[in-house]
């Protein structure tokens, strides 16, 4: 990857020594973003939700084939459950109990670690998502077709949550790094974050056609696929509609670089405990998908990655870089999806709010990263050119 030959310029009353620490940071941090590769863990039929046991072992619901896949970290598949009639969501509590819902059979089932089925409990109302809570071994669950979020204890007490009239076929759970609930629905890709008292505040519509499948929560920011775009999108849950396609393009199922790389009806999304590998799986073709070194490259030394936004992502012609509350003299750097650097930019010193429109009509339709760097560090997004 080439050195951008402006930090000269940019930092030329530096000493030597922060010189060249910069340059050397700037390059670590957008190296993740350019050597995240997808592979295919084949087995079975997974199609649905996505869960990790203690061991770091990936279970994958199979909503059509009513069964529930086991695959080791290096890709080994087993039958962990059979006999289903729809696999929807899935989750652990602290001692390795799977929770699973039975869509259309309408039960919450819990399964000992060897499989055994320790406990059915009849939840009328399409039972579907399903995660631990983040304080208990309670278990959250949303109802489908009744609307509705609620929380069942290991003895099988169960408490409703929210009704909220915002609820349109609930599905994916979230919990953030403050512990706040979201709610996904996946009727009209609308997510939300969950109060208290139960009320709904707006976050975000995911995509811009077909449903959302299931969302989750990493370094940062919800995560959530929408299965009839085969894309994969992050969402600011700070902000008011700040959603970033993160991957996918056509229906595929293509292997290798994350920018080349394509979907088939993406569903399930879970990451594994250090947040840097992403498992999918593809209601299409019935595959778990594997997305590794996963880190969007941003440093606990920089600033906060809301403060930037791209708009419009995909964009055609024209790209908006916004950028807010920064300090000093803000440059703005547009990469190849190999890491080439084509287009770089340079704004005004101190400037509270800053809007960049750059002319990508020349460029190829494809994945492209932008890094924002102030006095106090970088930030790199992903951005599609149409």
């Amino acid at each position: 990857m080439q050195v951008p030959s402006m930090f000269t310029e940019i930092l030329k009353f530096r000493n030597m020594k922060n010189f060249v620490l910069i340059i050397v940071w700037s390059v670590l941090a957008l190296q993740p973003l350019i050597s995240q590769t997808v592979t295919t863990f084949t087995f079975g039929d997974p199609d649905d939700a996505i869960a990790l046991d203690s061991n770091g072992n990936i279970y994958a619901a199979g909503f059509i084939d009513g069964s529930i896949f086991k695959f080791t970290p290096d890709g080994t598949g087993s039958n962990f459950i059979t006999g289903l009639e729809n696999a929807n969501g899935i989750d652990f509590d602290s001692s390795d109990n799977l929770y699973v819902n039975d869509w259309n059979a309408n039960e919450l089932l819990r399964y000992l670690i060897d499989g055994t089925l320790d406990d059915a409990i009849t939840i009328p109302g399409n039972p579907s998502g399903m995660l631990k809570a983040i304080d208990n071994d309670d278990m959250i669950y949303t109802r489908y077709g009744a609307n509705t979020i609620n929380r069942i204890t290991p003895d099988g007490v169960i408490t409703q949550i929210s009704d909220a009239p915002e609820l349109n076929g609930p599905v994916g759970l979230a919990y953030d790094e403050n512990g706040n609930l979201y709610v996904g629905n996946y009727n009209n890709r609308e997510i939300y974050r969950v109060g208290t008292n139960g009320g709904l505040s707006y976050i975000a519509t995911v995509g811009g056609s077909s449903n959302l499948g299931f969302i989750a929560f990493a370094q940062g920011r919800l995560w959530g696929t929408v299965l009839g775009e085969h894309k994969i999108y992050t969402i600011n849950h700070n902000a008011t509609d700040d959603v970033t396609l993160f991957a996918g393009s056509m229906a595929g199922s293509q292997d290798g670089p994350i920018a080349q790389a394509t979907f088939n009806r993406p569903n399930g999304i879970r990451f594994n405990d250090d947040e840097t590998i992403l498992y999918v799986t593809d209601f299409g073709t019935k595959n778990l998908r594997v997305i590794t070194e996963i880190s969007l490259g941003v440093s606990s030394e920089t600033f906060n990655a809301t403060q930037i936004a791209l708009y419009p992502n995909p964009s055609a012609d024209i790209l908006q870089v916004r950028s807010t509350g920064l300090l000093g003299s803000i440059t703005i750097q547009l990469y190849s999806g190999d890491g080439k650097l084509l287009k770089e930019f340079a704004t005004v010193e101190s400037a509270a709010t800053c809007i960049k429109a750059i002319d990508v009509s020349d460029l190829a339709s494809g994945t492209y990263f932008i890094t924002i760097r102030d006095s106090k560090g970088a930030v790199t997004k992903q951005w599609i050119k149409k």
